[in-house]
């Protein structure tokens, strides 16, 4: 991104469009994969405006060269952020109640479990779509270097390495 039309370009597409993608993003996260490749095909068709390409280009190549994320990862990166605010009590009470550490609900100790949720067992699509339960299982997924992160901004960079690595 050399060009300072496109730099300019790109903050004013930040401030008046990809904004609204990163808006409440952990609520409308666990949306239906029609509406999400709606949305993903949305973020390309901005991705190849900026980059004045052609519809036929391959959009993660476009990704990179602007330095985004998809909106899968961008919506994983928010919850695990609301995940680890929630656990660290950095979110309102109603949040930080929603998750319950592993290591409270049983006396055994096993291999990968430290710093792992309990998750609760789905019998709806509403609480497998809930944060509850979304949130617990991407927490879980993490690797551990990550879960066992310190501050708020040293989760941020674990996160932004492990999903760039992916």
């Amino acid at each position: 991104m050399d060009d300072p039309k496109i730099a300019k370009f790109n903050s004013c597409l930040h401030v008046f469009f990809l904004a609204h993608f990163d808006y409440c993003n952990v609520v409308w996260g666990n949306c239906s994969m029609k509406l999400a490749d709606k949305l993903q095909k949305l973020q390309n068709r901005a991705a190849r405006t900026l980059t004045f390409s052609n519809y036929d280009t391959d959009a993660s190549q476009l990704f990179k060269r602007l330095n985004w994320e998809n909106l899968s990862t961008q919506r994983d990166i928010q919850k695990a952020i609301m995940v680890f605010k929630s656990l660290n009590n950095l979110a309102p009470e109603y949040l930080c109640s929603k998750f319950i550490n592993r290591s409270m609900t049983t006396p055994y100790t096993f291999r990968d479990s430290e710093n792992k949720l309990t998750i609760p067992l789905p019998r709806t699509n509403y609480l497998r779509n809930s944060f509850s339960y979304s949130g617990a299982v991407l927490w879980n997924s993490l690797p551990q270097n990550v879960r066992q992160a310190e501050s708020l901004n040293n989760l941020k960079t674990l996160l932004k390495k492990h999903y760039r690595n992916k």
